[in-house]
């Protein structure tokens, strides 16, 4: 993620819209997908029955980018 040795790419923003081919990419990418609506209906009455039954899975804690609290300070 940082620069590394012969990796000195222009990275400055030139504030110019998206390039033809990376236009024709993403609509094509949004044109494939086919939704199937009775997999997302079965989904739903599946996430609906479990969050009804009350019993929700713990988060992990890696899972949880929530700030970690903060403790006070010892006297």
């Amino acid at each position: 993620m940082g620069e590394r040795d012969g990796d000195r790419r222009d990275t400055r923003d030139t504030g110019g819209a998206a390039t033809p081919d990376l236009e024709s990419h993403l609509g094509t990418a949004l044109r494939v997908y086919d939704p199937d609506p009775e997999a997302e209906r079965r989904a739903l009455a599946a996430f609906r029955t479990a969050h009804a039954s009350g019993r929700t899975p713990r988060t992990r804690p890696r899972d949880d980018w929530r700030p970690a609290p903060t403790r006070a300070a010892p006297r």
